[in-house]
């Protein structure tokens, strides 16, 4: 096993950078620089290229870095365009290096894609170091530190509105948070009423605010609420399929929390995100397990007709939606 091809992966770029930085301070035992220190992006550079770079001793240094960022080929997003790598010749580099320098491939996914011999390899000769996502609360600081590098402020119940439209996927955080800076202009805090004007309820946030309004008996809500997904080019099938994710998720849930889980414990059991696990122990409590039950089964024969009838997909939905 090589201690020195070091994979990391996740879904948040900058706690994986921040990984990064850390085992490169470590290594190097002095600060970065172009002798030292070499920078690819494999959507850009062709693998043998890194894997010269990999090969060659440091040049007035006793050490040197290999970064590798976007390491695509690990997981099962497409190849970009233009972009044709010879993966044998990277699971032969794996499968022989015994080197001194350090190679970092970074990863922006949140799982590898084991069916691949290249990921098998990985996992047998390297070190990975899987990069989990941030929880609700360190979410909440790192939006603060955000703004405050900024010399900008958010008021808590603007803070908390904002996290319950986004969710806490990463991504939809920062692109929500950076639409908001530029709206406040030179104003220095967001308020709750910035939030409600520029701030998107996410999808995953919108179906849970859909099984809401199902579980309120709010069924005109409902339905709007699917007409208006739709109409934002969402398919039903998608918005069915997330459904069902959300009952399945309240059924286990609540089924542990009866065993005696806390719900970190749910989350790490079920390989949920903390967040999502609270939504659903909320929604969960006006549920029977017999109900839920129901409800799942509900939503796999809704599966099959909208796969199989020649029915209106959207009314089909609706249906569903109004027999619940």
């Amino acid at each position: 096993m090589s201690e020195n091809i070091i994979t990391i992966y996740g879904e948040v770029p900058e706690l994986i950078e921040k990984k990064t930085n850390e085992i490169v301070a470590d290594y190097l035992e002095m600060p970065k620089d172009e002798f030292n220190f070499v920078k690819f992006n494999l959507y850009e550079t062709d693998l043998s290229t890194i894997i010269e770079e990999s090969l060659t001793l440091p040049f007035l240094s006793d050490k040197k870095v290999v970064l590798v960022q976007n390491a695509y080929v690990f997981t099962g997003e497409k190849a970009p365009k233009d972009v044709n790598h010879n993966t044998t010749q990277l699971l032969e580099f794996i499968e022989k290096y015994d080197g001194e320098t350090l190679i970092i491939f970074e990863v922006y996914h949140s799982k590898l894609d084991e069916r691949k011999k290249l990921v098998k390899k990985l996992k047998e000769q390297t070190q990975l170091k899987k990069i989990e996502q941030m929880s609700e609360e360190e979410i909440k600081q790192w939006i603060k530190q955000t703004l405050n590098q900024n010399y900008k402020d958010i008021k808590q119940d603007a803070l908390n509105l904002f996290i319950e439209l986004t969710g806490v996927n990463f991504n939809i955080v920062k692109q929500e948070l950076g639409k908001l800076e530029l709206f406040l202009g030179d104003r220095p805090t967001i308020n709750k009423q910035d939030v409600l004007q520029i701030v998107n309820r996410s999808l995953e946030q919108n179906v849970f605010l859909l099984t809401e309004y199902i579980q309120q008996n709010k069924k005109t809500k409902a339905v709007q609420l699917v007409k208006d997904l739709i109409v934002m080019k969402e398919e039903p099938i998608k918005l069915l399929a997330l459904i069902t994710s959300n009952y399945r998720l309240y059924y286990q849930s609540k089924i542990l929390s009866q065993k005696g889980y806390s719900g970190q414990q749910i989350a790490k059991t079920i390989n949920v995100h903390p967040y999502r696990v609270k939504l659903a122990l909320n929604h969960a409590r006006q549920y029977s397990i017999d109900q839920l039950l129901n409800i799942v089964d509900s939503c796999a024969e809704t599966d099959y007709k909208l796969k199989s009838s020649y029915m209106d997909k959207q009314l089909i939905l609706e249906l569903f939606i109004l027999s619940l």
